[in-house]
């Protein structure tokens, strides 16, 4: 052997070794599926007016991805704990680009057919967080969780940006089936990258997991159906998910349209004035992250400070959400968007890392069942909103709902969460 391969097996190794190369991969996993998931929310707009397609219709469409995502959540987070995180989180990544490589042939072909490809891409985006919350428990010491956790949801905002930014670029200067093609092969680059230099854990010894596993006692049992509905901590968990997924992909996927037709914007200023919001969620999700290890680190109370941070979360979210609709101008309700982002990042602190508190050894399942949840109440807000906004042609009426759905989360949070170990 080459002293050259010897070389570049050794790199090779330590990446391998290197908990910073697998955070660092995992976010651009995660940059990479809200680039592909996002996209049709800008370019749903030719496609439909192409198309045809009424509001109920291009809910449908974007909906039909959350009934797939919904299906593998709970397998794969069964996987990843039992296996590893590695190959769960890989080949779902790979699979989700060829759905949407093939999303504008399908297109092509029907809405039937297009509906299938938008469900699968979903079943394949489901492996994200269950794969790496379970890679995280096993790479990430516990007082840089949040912290990591941070930079991993910063993808949300920041994969957002990028699909925000370049889609109607892509759109204005080539067309709607090019967005597609180029996205898809970022998975497929990012999946040639991740397989010979990543594994799902450590050796045992540098296991950021290995000391804080004890054994299965009556104090610590396996998660169950009968343990999870039992468990108020589960409770709170779900239900801050399904509250804050409904107002985050509400917008995520209904403000390129409420800015277009709500608000008068020309379609090309669509994406730049969407972008805001979503720039200030990418720079301020790693600092909620920091910020919640830092009061940590200081000896303050880990539940009260969740709760606090998810309070100011769902309480800014409510109040921007009651007020927007009313406003017609079109830079204060993009601000006003722009601070209830701001402020969703405080959930890092709140129930986006509760899961590894109170069940560190299957931390990749519970991900798997709150995220079910949550992208139901996804997939619901979605085509809710487009139904109510052919129903009533109000988007106040939309705005409002969520406004109210946000001000439930906060309550169940406040009255169950909990950082007390329950599970194994």
């Amino acid at each position: 052997m080459s002293a050259g391969s010897l070389n570049n097996s050794g790199f090779i190794e330590r990446l391998r070794q290197s908990p910073l190369w697998l955070v660092t991969l995992t976010v651009i996993a995660v940059y990479i599926c809200f680039i592909d998931r996002i996209a049709i929310s800008i370019a749903i707009i030719p496609m439909a007016a192409d198309n045809g397609w009424s509001p109920s219709t291009q809910g449908a469409i974007m909906a039909a991805f959350f009934l797939g995502y919904v299906t593998l959540q709970i397998p794969a987070g069964l996987l990843a704990d039992r296996f590893g995180g590695k190959w769960v989180l890989g080949i779902g990544v790979l699979l989700w680009s060829v759905f949407t490589l093939l999303t504008p042939p399908a297109a092509a072909v029907s809405l039937s057919i297009l509906l299938a490809c938008r469900f699968f891409m979903g079943v394949a985006e489901a492996v994200t967080w269950p794969s790496i919350y379970a890679l995280y428990a096993q790479w990430v010491p516990e007082h840089r969780r949040a912290t990591a956790v941070g930079f991993m949801n910063s993808g949300v905002a920041g994969g957002s940006v990028i699909a925000l930014a370049m889609t109607p670029l892509l759109i204005v200067t080539y067309s709607w089936q090019v967005a597609f093609y180029v996205y898809g092969l970022l998975g497929v680059l990012w999946f040639i990258v991740w397989l010979p230099s990543t594994r799902s854990a450590p050796t045992p010894a540098r296991s950021a997991l290995s000391a804080e596993k004890l054994p299965v006692t009556a104090d610590f049992p396996m998660i169950t159906v009968a343990t999870l509905v039992r468990s108020r901590a589960v409770w709170a968990i779900a239900i801050a998910h399904m509250s804050l997924n409904w107002t985050i992909f509400l917008m995520l996927s209904w403000l390129p349209t409420y800015i277009n037709q709500g608000l008068g914007a020309d379609f090309d200023d669509v994406g730049v004035l969407a972008i805001a919001p979503a720039v200030v969620a990418m720079l301020l999700t790693p600092v909620a992250g920091r910020l919640f290890d830092a009061f940590i680190s200081r000896g303050f109370n880990r539940l009260q400070v969740r709760k606090v941070m998810q309070s100011v979360a769902f309480g800014s979210i409510a109040l921007s959400f009651a007020v927007l609709g009313h406003l017609e101008s079109v830079l204060a309700s993009v601000l006003l968007v722009t601070f209830s982002n701001a402020m969703t990042a405080c959930s890092i602190g709140g129930f986006a890392t509760n899961h590894l508190d109170i069940a560190p050894g299957q931390s990749g399942l519970l991900m798997g069942i709150t995220n079910t949840l949550g992208s139901v109440a996804s997939g619901v807000a979605i085509f809710v909103s487009g139904w109510v906004l052919e129903s009533t042609q109000s988007w106040i009426v939309v705005f409002q709902l969520a406004a109210f759905i946000a001000v439930l989360g906060a309550f169940f949070y406040w009255r169950w969460a909990s950082t007390e170990r329950q599970f194994y």
